[in-house]
């Protein structure tokens, strides 16, 4: 990282990475997750995405829970799996799950694998980390997380969604293609970010106590929720990512627990396809598609590019 503004400090990624992990064996995680948890936090900050580093703005939303084990694998098939995290971090429950989907395609019969986990309760980061190893493999990757009620469906409405983020990627000629979206209208870690450098929020992303539109960070942590991205469509989305995320999971459930914060339980699904048991090609015919849609006007980009 660098910059040359005034206030800020330059740090070689090397030394973010390090000095990350440390800070995570410090609040109680062991040295392997917390070079994992330190490694996919780093490659967000890299991304400019707020799943990076501002994690440990607050260290305790990133401790480990009491109690917590490495992940085990239940209710196993050849296509399938579910991931009992057992408080793992949720980093470490999301590579599991999403290396155990990609195995499950490139080493059997089927073109496609489902692998699910729960019994997590914190943050997965960027889903784009996990589908991006799938499609380096040259499979198609899709994944799904729910966490806790943030959320609220519309305005006025209590929190209810997680942030339910939702990330693809394929393999390309070029290398590999991901789209990684919140459902939301910013991340949490957004409102995070701006409290922490007392920067407001944009316009019309997040709501008071009362339901009324804010731009306070503080605000929106007490008491008042974010909202979702597109207004009826992001709702619709952050529902879906609820029903397969959470309830096809086996994570903690909306009506049925306190809260999912309470329950300590977050979910997550990933699903791996084989491509070439479908059709001839794929990655040069996914490039031929991107390729078209960056040439199809002036200054369109593709997601993933920088300005």
């Amino acid at each position: 990282f660098s910059a040359e503004t005034p206030g800020f400090v330059t740090v070689s990624i090397e030394e973010a990475q390090s000095t990350t992990a440390q800070a995570l064996k410090q609040i109680g995680w062991d040295d392997e997750d917390a070079a994992l948890q330190a490694e996919i936090m780093t490659a967000a900050e890299l991304c400019g995405n707020n799943q990076g580093l501002v994690k440990m703005y607050q260290p305790q939303m990133m401790a480990p829970a009491e109690n917590a084990a490495k992940p085990l694998v239940e209710r196993e098939t050849l296509v399938s799996a579910v991931i009992n995290a057992n408080q793992a971090p949720g980093m470490l429950a999301a590579v599991t799950a999403a290396d155990l989907a990609a195995s499950k395609v490139l080493e059997g019969p089927s073109a496609i694998s489902i692998v699910t986990s729960y019994n997590t309760s914190t943050s997965s980061g960027q889903l784009a980390f996990y589908v991006n190893r799938m499609a380096e493999k040259g499979l198609i990757g899709v994944a799904m997380a729910n966490s806790p009620e943030f959320v609220a469906a519309a305005s006025g409405g209590k929190p209810v969604f997680g942030t339910n983020p939702l990330a693809v990627a394929v393999p390309t000629t070029d290398g590999t293609f991901s789209f990684d979206m919140a459902t939301s209208a910013i991340a949490l870690f957004g409102v995070l970010t701006a409290k922490s450098k007392g920067e407001p929020l944009p316009e019309n992303v997040a709501y008071d106590s009362s339901g009324n539109w804010t731009t306070d960070a503080n605000e929106v942590m007490e008491g008042g929720a974010i909202a979702t991205f597109g207004g009826h469509k992001g709702a619709g989305l952050a529902l879906c990512v609820e029903l397969l995320a959470g309830a096809l999971s086996g994570s903690a459930v909306l009506g049925q627990e306190e809260s999912k914060k309470a329950a300590k339980s977050w979910g997550h699904i990933f699903v791996a396809i084989q491509p070439n048991m479908l059709v001839d090609d794929y990655a040069s015919r996914s490039q031929s598609i991107i390729d078209t849609v960056k040439a199809s006007g002036e200054g369109i980009r593709i997601p993933g590019e920088r300005s």
